[in-house]
């Protein structure tokens, strides 16, 4: 983070604001991972109003950055000329105009977020701190891991087949027997 020589100023005003921030609203729903999250417009509605009463604009410009990266500066300023800057980068998941476009909305909501101290409502954080239901030890079905073991034609095979089962099982002790009385056999009938 860089900053203008002194930011008393502009850090008590920042106070401010955040005190009047509440959060950004998840409007916006993300089918590929089933989620929804605050988008653009959400971000600058939560913290431009605040930031702007209490004497503070922001500005977001782009950076030069190495190929097939965005760099985005973004400056909290506040009209005493104090200012508190910091920059991102991120990568284009394509190198064309579309890409740069997607990487430059993603980096100026997640910097504005970040810069100011938002918050998305109903945060994956908050989702996190409640209490987490007991979770219920799934029944292995320790006779379809001896039948898988069954089929293998070969030492080898049998010894792949044993280290599924015998974690799958929770080191299961009719694994391990059943594993050592097949075993016996292949050896016995020497495949390798």
């Amino acid at each position: 983070m860089k900053t203008s020589d002194s930011i008393s100023n502009i850090a008590g005003a920042l106070l401010k604001a955040q005190q009047e921030i509440t959060f950004a609203a998840k409007d916006s729903k993300n089918p590929a991972f089933k989620s929804t999250y605050a988008n653009l417009e959400s971000v600058i509605e939560a913290i431009k109003g605040p930031l702007n009463a209490n004497g503070i604009v922001f500005m977001q410009t782009f950076s030069p950055s190495n190929p097939g990266f965005l760099a985005l500066s973004t400056r909290l300023l506040h009209t005493s000329g104090e200012w508190i800057e910091d920059e991102m980068t991120v990568p284009l998941q394509k190198n064309d105009a579309q890409g740069y476009g997607s990487a430059a909305t993603y980096s100026r909501r997640y910097a504005l977020a970040a810069i100011t101290g938002l918050y998305q409502a109903d945060d994956d954080g908050q989702e996190a701190a409640k209490p987490q239901p007991k979770l219920v030890a799934a029944k292995v079905d320790v006779m379809a891991l001896l039948a898988a073991m069954d089929v293998a034609e070969t030492v080898g095979e049998l010894q792949e087949t044993f280290a599924h089962a015998w974690r799958e099982s929770k080191q299961d002790k009719s694994v391990k027997a059943h594993y050592d009385k097949l075993k016996a056999k292949l050896i016995e009938g020497n495949p390798a």
